[in-house]
């Protein structure tokens, strides 16, 4: 594969959905999208529900089919590839989806889950002690293998569904509202605990959320969709600081600020 230019890599990425009967009419989700994603980015796409994300996501997954451009990794076009012929693509490029438990097979204990991967790719590896690593990774005690997924919180089970994101030693980790579902405390926990894995293991994370305040906390680059265009990219900052679209404005300003409330004692914040 090529080393040089970007990672990962998208060209006029169009998805749209047929239509269902006679009158219906087909759905453009993701329209002439152009994206570079360079080694240790930290990128989130952001939108309001219906702007096409989750399926923005899927594409760079290959979990759908593009209707027309391209997907290229290391300098090599991958969508449209057969499924035996992305082996390295699906070691190499891991997601986190929203809600873990579509993602956790009930009837399998953790350590099986942990393992799956690594065994439907052919990766020879002490699976103990991958499991353990993995478990110790999210901050769960190695005991965690021997139970079963809907034995754990909401917040834990997104904590072995990372971990499995994890197993394959993944270069590119997409995130698909991986905290949306949690409650806000748990939701900062997982929050440190993506942005520490992303800085420990030198990983390139795509993120993808509704939420300005959490792309602030853990990007360095936003990108905007607005009924599958791309309207506005941007350093996350200077995004906040002085974005140029409207719709992007208001994304910005539906973020929770804070206030000191007058009469509370000193220190105690108020959201507005």
């Amino acid at each position: 594969m090529a080393e040089n230019g970007p990672l990962l890599e998208v060209r006029e990425l169009t998805k749209v959905y047929p239509s269902h009967g006679r009158l219906g009419e087909s759905t453009t989700a993701v329209q002439h999208a152009n994206l570079s994603v360079n080694v240790g980015d930290t990128i989130a796409i952001v939108g309001e529900s219906g702007s096409g994300k989750s399926t923005f996501a899927r594409l760079l997954m290959i979990l759908e089919t593009p209707t027309s451009g391209t997907i290229s990794y290391h300098g090599e076009v991958v969508s449209g590839l057969k499924e035996r012929q992305l082996r390295e693509y699906r070691r190499r490029v891991q997601m986190v989806f929203q809600d873990p438990m579509s993602s956790l097979d009930p009837r399998m204990k953790v350590h099986n889950i942990l393992a799956e991967p690594l065994r439907a790719l052919g990766i020879d590896v002490d699976e103990g002690e991958r499991v353990r690593e993995l478990l110790t990774s999210v901050e769960l005690p190695a005991s965690a293998a021997n139970r079963y997924a809907h034995q754990f919180s909401g917040g834990q089970r997104q904590r072995i569904a990372i971990a499995r994101a994890l197993s394959t030693s993944p270069e590119i980790l997409i995130a698909d509202e991986p905290v949306s579902a949690l409650d806000v405390s748990v939701r900062a926990q997982i929050l440190n605990l993506l942005s520490g894995l992303v800085r420990d293991f030198g990983l390139t994370l795509v993120f993808i959320s509704h939420d300005m305040a959490v792309v602030r906390h853990l990007c360095k680059r936003v990108v905007v969709l607005y009924h599958g265009d791309i309207v506005e990219t941007g350093d996350t900052e200077d995004i906040f600081q002085n974005a140029q679209q409207q719709y992007t404005k208001d994304l910005v300003a539906a973020v929770p600020r804070i206030r000191v409330v007058r009469g509370a004692a000193e220190g105690t914040p108020g959201q507005t």
